[in-house]
C-alpha cells in the first residue's frame, strides 16, 4: 500500500514536539518555502551521491576536520550492504608492518600485528585448517549462540549487545559504518548533502529563524553563502561577520534516500520514515533515554518530497554525520505512528503520551519489520529466533546481501550449556568460548576438531565493575580507589585469561586514539587500600572481619548476569580479594532484563558489566556526562557518575571538528575518569569463538560481533545450497 498523504514542503520543530502541539508523527504541515539559507561541512559544500543508488561507484570520501568531505573515488563493498562511502570515522591511516609488530607487542595479550594495522580488509578464514579457495554457493543455514534474550529488537528501547547483533542483518540504516575502510557508507541514503549554519546577531529563533544556511566561505570581513545542496535553491548571499554571532560547520544534512527500498512487509521506505523515527526519539513518553541525547541537538527536521529529508543541529558536533547511522533505528512510519493514515490503528487525535505508549508497546518490537537483507519469520522466546532470506531487499549481489538463505540465533544463557550443545552439532558459531575451554581438553578433543576450529579477534568489549556513586556507602572515592587496589587486576588475567587479555584504564577501545596509553592500571596494593578505607572512616569496629561506618557494615550487593560464568568467576574473586580488606560482597546473579532495570533505576550496588564500543571513536555523553547521571534518566550512566570537569571535557570535545585536539580532549577526560574511578576498569580479552569448519568466508574484526554473517557461505556441492549461477 502507497502512502496517502501528499508530500509539499513538511516542517516539524524539535520544540513544538516537546511542547506537545506535534504529538508524534507529521502532525502539522507547512507548504511554501522553507528556511533561508544552507552550509556546508568546512570551507565546500559536503557533497556525497551515490552512482544512481548502486553501489561501487566513485563518490566524495572521507570528512576532513571542519566535516568538509575531500573529493576521491572510494568504492568496495560497506558493512551493511553495498554503498557510497560518507567519509567520517576515527580518521587514522594504516600503519607499517613494522609499526604494527611494535605496538601490538606493546599491548601483549595476543594482540595481532593485524588488530592494530589500521584499516584493512581481514584475512578470509584465518584461522581455519583448511584454507582452500572455494566456489561459493548459496543457501543454507547457520545457527548463532546468544547468551541473552533481548526484551525486543527495538534498539530504540533496547541498545543491548543481543539486540545490536541481530539487527546487524535484520535491519538497515541511512549510513553505515565500514569495518574495512572505518569509514560511513550510504546505504539507504542515496546523496548526503552537509551544509553550514550562520547564527546572525541575536542568536537562533525557537523556530530555527535568525539563520543562514548554506556553502559557506570567507571573503575579508564577509561571509559568502551558496548553496551546497540540489535541494537548496538560493541566490548566493553576502553576510558582514559584524553581523554574525556564531558559524557552526557541518550542521544542516540533507538526504535523499533509495526510491526502490521495502519493508519487510512490503510498504514502501521513504523519507517520512526518517523523519517520524528522530520525531519517536524525542517524545519524552518513549523509553529511549539511553540515546535520546543524540537527537536533543537537532533542532529540525523537515520533509522536501517524498524521499528528501533535512536536518538542522544547533552546534556544530563531530560526530552529528553518525548520528544517522544505525544509531537512528528507523522504524515503520504505518506500523509505529498513530497519527499516520496509513497505520490501520491511525488515531490523529491520540497524545504524546499515547504515541509514546504505542512505541514502547508496539508488538512490531518483537515481531520485528526491518529493512535488511534477512527478515525476522520466528521468535520462539527462551528458545530462538529465525531469520530468512528477505527477496525483495534492494541489493541481490550476494557479496552484499548474504549467501545464507537462514540465520537463527538460539538462546542459550549458560555458557557450559551452549558448549554442550556446540559438541552435539547444534551451533555453528559460539561466540564465548571460556580461556580454559579455548587453551584445553574441550577443543582440542576429536568431538570439537572434528566439526570446528577456534579463533579470536579484539573487539571493543571491555569488562568493567560499576560502584553506583549515589549510594553513601560508595560516594566517597578513597573507597572505590581502595577496592580497585584491593584486587589483583594483572593477577586476574594471567590466571583466568591466560594472559589473553588487556588490562584497560578507560572507556576508550584501546586500540582507538582516543584511548590515553599513559594511564596505566592502579597496583595491587591491599596495605594501601586499607589506609583509604580507614581515612573514609570505614574500620572495623567490633572485631567481627568486617569493616564499619556509623553503624552500618561495608556489604555490597554483586549484580551479574545468570548463567554468566566470567561473571560469577569474577565475582567470586571479588569477594575473596575484597574479604581481606574487611569488606563483604553478596553475589546476587539476575535475569538480563531484570538486571538492566535495577541498573537503569541506579537501584544496586555494584554490578559486573561490559561495555561494547561499536566504533573507534565513540560519544561517551550517554555514559559519562552529568546530564545523564539522574536516576530518574533511565540512562546508560548507571553509575551515576557526575563530575563538573568531565562533563567539560566532553562538551568541548563533542564541538570539536579537528581531530587530533580531540583526540587530546579525550585522553584527558579518560585520565580524569580513571582518577575518580566510578569503574574498577578491568580487561579486554578478545572475542574467542568457535566456528563450523564447514562456513567460509568468515572475516574477524575488531568491532562488534566480530564476524559478518553475511560474508558467510558453503561451498558449491554443499547438501542445501545451490549454484551461484
Amino acid at each position: 500500500m502507497k502512502r496517502s498523504a501528499v508530500y509539499p514542503a513538511l516542517i516539524v520543530l524539535a520544540a513544538a514536539l516537546l511542547a506537545g502541539s506535534l504529538a508524534c508523527g507529521q502532525k502539522a504541515a507547512e507548504s511554501g518555502a522553507t528556511a533561508e539559507g544552507r552550509a556546508a561541512a568546512g570551507d565546500s559544500a559536503a557533497q556525497i551521491e551515490g552512482n544512481g543508488g548502486a553501489a561501487g561507484g566513485g563518490v566524495a570520501g572521507a570528512g576532513a576536520a571542519g566535516g568538509a568531505v575531500n573529493a576521491g573515488a572510494v568504492g568496495g563493498a560497506a558493512a551493511g550492504g553495498g554503498a557510497q562511502s560518507a567519509g567520517g570515522g576515527a580518521q587514522r591511516g594504516a600503519l607499517s608492518a613494522e609499526e604494527a609488530a611494535r605496538l601490538a607487542e606493546q599491548f601483549g595479550g595476543g594482540v595481532r600485528a593485524e588488530d592494530v594495522s589500521g584499516p584493512h580488509v581481514p584475512v578470509k578464514d584465518l584461522f581455519n585448517p583448511d584454507r582452500r579457495e572455494v566456489r561459493p554457493a548459496l543457501g543454507g543455514r547457520v545457527i548463532l549462540h546468544l547468551a541473552a534474550q533481548p526484551a525486543n529488537i527495538n534498539h530504540m528501547l533496547d541498545n543491548t549487545a543481543s539486540t545490536t547483533s541481530i539487527l546487524k542483518e535484520v535491519h538497515s540504516a541511512l549510513l553505515l559504518f565500514n569495518w574495512e575502510t572505518w569509514k560511513q557508507d550510504l546505504v539507504l541514503a542515496q546523496r548526503m548533502d552537509i551544509e553550514d549554519t550562520l547564527v546572525l546577531e541575536g542568536g537562533r529563533d525557537a523556530d530555527n529563524g535568525n539563520i543562514v544556511y548554506g556553502k559557506v566561505t570567507e571573503a575579508g570581513d564577509e561571509y559568502v553563502v551558496t548553496s551546497g545542496s540540489p535541494a537548496h535553491a538560493m541566490e548566493p548571499r553576502h553576510v558582514p561577520k559584524a553581523q554574525v554571532q556564531s558559524l557552526e560547520r557541518g550542521t544542516v544534512f540533507t538526504f535523499k534516500v533509495r526510491e526502490d527500498v521495502l519493508w519487510h512487509d512490503g510498504h514502501p521506505f521513504d523519507a517520512a520514515d526518517v523523519l517520524f523515527t528522530w520525531q519517536a526519539y524525542l517524545n519524552p513518553s518513549v523509553h529511549c533515554d539511553q540515546s535520546r541525547y543524540a537527537f536533543e541537538d537537532i533542532v529540525k527536521g523537515e520533509l522536501l518530497d517524498r524521499y528528501t529529508v533535512r536536518f538542522f543541529y544547533r552546534q556544530q558536533y563531530y560526530a552529528a554525520a553518525e548520528t544517522f547511522n544505525d544509531s537512528l533505528c528507523l522504524l515503520p512510519r504505518h506500523l509505529y505512528d498513530l497519527h499516520d493514515p496509513d497505520n490501520k490503528e491511525c488515531r490523529p487525535e491520540a497524545t504524546v503520551e499515547e504515541c509514546g505508549a504505542y512505541i514502547n508497546d508496539n508488538p512490531h518490537n518483537i515481531q520485528w519489520v526491518g529493512l535488511g537483507p534477512y527478515r525476522v519469520t520466528t521468535w520462539e522466546r527462551d528458545q530462538y529466533l529465525e531469520a530468512q532470506r528477505f527477496p525483495g531487499y534492494f541489493e541481490q549481489d550476494p557479496a552484499k546481501a548474504g549467501y545464507l538463505d537462514t540465520l537463527r540465533w538460539r538462546f542459550i544463557k549458560d555458557d557450559d550449556a551452549a558448549f554442550n550443545a556446540l559438541l552435539n552439532g547444534d551451533i555453528d558459531v559460539f561466540w564465548r568460548v571460556k580461556t580454559e575451554d579455548y587453551k584445553g581438553a574441550n577443543t582440542a578433543q576429536q568431538a570439537f576438531t572434528d566439526r570446528y576450529y577456534k579463533a579470536y579477534t579484539y573487539t571493543g568489549v571491555s569488562n568493567c565493575t560499576i560502584w553506583n556513586t549515589t549510594r553513601s556507602k560508595l560516594a566517597d572515592v578513597r573507597v572505590r580507589t581502595a577496592l580497585a587496589l584491593a584486587f589483583d587486576l594483572r593477577g586476574w588475567i594471567a590466571s583466568k585469561y591466560s594472559g589473553l587479555a588487556v588490562a584497560v584504564t578507560g572507556p576508550a577501545f584501546f586500540l582507538s586514539p582516543a584511548y590515553n596509553r599513559e594511564v596505566t592500571p592502579l597496583p595491587y596494593d591491599p596495605d594501601r587500600a586499607e589506609e583509604l578505607l580507614t581515612e573514609a572512616g570505614w574500620y572495623d569496629r567490633n572485631d567481627d572481619g568486617t569493616i564499619d561506618k556509623d553503624g552500618e557494615e561495608l556489604v555490597l550487593e554483586y549484580l551479574y548476569p545468570a548463567g554468566n560464568k566470567a561473571s560469577e568467576s569474577h565475582g567470586t574473586r571479588l569477594q575473596e580479594s575484597f574479604a581481606k580488606v574487611g569488606v563483604k560482597i553478596a553475589l546476587q546473579p539476575l535475569e538480563s532484563a531484570s538486571m538492566q532495570e535495577r541498573m537503569k533505576n541506579r537501584d544496586f550496588d555494584v554490578a559486573s558489566q561490559a561495555w561494547t564500543i561499536p566504533e573507534l571513536e565513540t560519544d561517551p555523553t550517554q555514559l559519562w556526562h552529568g546530564s545523564q547521571a539522574a536516576a530518574g534518566k533511565r540512562s546508560s550512566n548507571y553509575s551515576g557518575y557526575a563530575d563538573p570537569l568531565t562533563d567539560e571535557l566532553i562538551d568541548k570535545a563533542r564541538h570539536e571538528l579537528d581531530f587530533d585536539r580531540r583526540q587530546e580532549l579525550w585522553r584527558a577526560m579518560h585520565k580524569r575518569i580513571y582518577e575518580l574511578q566510578p569503574y574498577m576498569f578491568g580487561q579486554t580479552p578478545p572475542l574467542k569463538l568457535a566456528i563450523n569448519r564447514n562456513l567460509r568466508g568468515v572475516k574477524l574484526f575488531n568491532f562488534l560481533p566480530g564476524v559478518r554473517l553475511r560474508d558467510m557461505y558453503y561451498e558449491e556441492g554443499t547438501p542445501g545450497t545451490r549454484p551461484l549461477n
